[in-house]
């Protein structure tokens, strides 16, 4: 995992103050003052947040409606490629957030009319990807040494879902989970297979005592199952949960984005391979009614009290 684009795509989004801004920003919010009343962060938190996304190219500033010195963001090219990751969010969120969280009841696909639920298939195939058929490989770039890896020092929101300050609550739950970048990448792990302490350590290179508070918080919130395997001295090995599991679909089209947007001239360190049909995983975000990909401006949500709004399609 040391060098994937999935680590380089987690470094760039994996805080919970650019998955807000991402989120809002497929909804057609456009204005620092709107963004920062949804999202609920600082004045400080949100301008550094939205200098990082525009330097990176996630998101654009453009005068709004030609009139200079009244600038708006918006999503380019590379910002609009993650919908799909918004859609398998949603899923998440649907799936596990706690009831009354606000989230949206349904999606409906426009283009063919129906309630649907997004599902992650492998693009070379067809077939629905499920953790077993998942496998990683080595790729043709190169793993950095130990000399030129950065230490990281990254530190855990205190703010949740339960303290969440902003008007919008939608996709806050997942930002529990990943939107500190140490989490997703022990929820990477996992799902390739580590499951103890020093396994998690090697990997990830993070020190010890970060790594307990995050495995910690990970079963806390039932990501992460505590297995005792040896008694003397007594040992524990971490297993995802279903729940946990079900982050894949989160993963695997981080991982293809950044595969997309992020991967150095020499290519991946390491691919997902498909191991039904044996293909680098190119995930397609489809609708579960007509098989189409999922895109923006094609789908809208529905509140239980409020008219179906569309997920806009941000101009370029």
């Amino acid at each position: 995992m040391r060098g994937s684009p999935v680590t380089r795509a987690i470094e760039l989004l994996g805080d919970r103050w650019s998955l807000l801004v991402v989120r809002d920003a497929f909804q057609g919010v456009r204005r620092f003052e709107d963004l920062l009343s949804r999202t609920g962060a600082s004045r400080a938190t949100l301008a550094r947040r939205l200098r990082s996304l525009e330097a990176s190219g996630v998101l654009c500033r453009v005068d709004s409606d030609g009139s200079p010195g009244r600038r708006e963001y918006r999503l380019p090219a590379m910002g609009r490629d993650l919908f799909p990751l918004s859609m398998v969010a949603w899923r998440w969120e649907r799936r596990w957030a706690p009831r009354g969280a606000g989230i949206p009841l349904k999606l409906q696909h426009t283009a063919c009319g129906h309630d649907m639920q997004p599902e992650t298939a492998c693009a070379g195939c067809g077939g629905l990807l499920v953790l077993r058929d998942v496998e990683h490989r080595r790729g043709p770039g190169r793993l950095p040494s130990a000399a030129t890896r950065r230490t990281r020092s990254w530190r855990l929101s205190a703010l949740t879902a339960a303290t969440h300050r902003g008007s919008q609550s939608t996709l806050t739950h997942i930002a529990d989970i990943v939107g500190d970048p140490w989490t997703p990448l022990l929820i990477a792990a996992a799902l390739l297979g580590q499951r103890r302490f020093d396994e998690f350590q090697h990997e990830l290179g993070i020190a010890t005592n970060i790594l307990s508070a995050r495995l910690e918080l990970l079963v806390r919130q039932k990501i992460l199952a505590r297995r005792l395997y040896e008694r003397h001295p007594p040992r524990h090995e971490y297993r995802l949960t279903l729940k946990g599991r079900d982050l894949l679909h989160y993963a695997v089209v981080l991982n293809a984005w950044g595969d997309r947007w992020l991967t150095p001239s020499g290519g991946p360190a390491y691919h997902l391979v498909h191991r039904v049909c044996g293909r680098v995983i190119k995930p397609l975000v489809r609708c579960s009614h007509c098989h189409a990909a999922l895109l923006p401006g094609a789908v809208t949500h529905a509140h239980r009290f409020r008219r179906s709004a569309q997920l806009a399609q941000a101009p370029q």
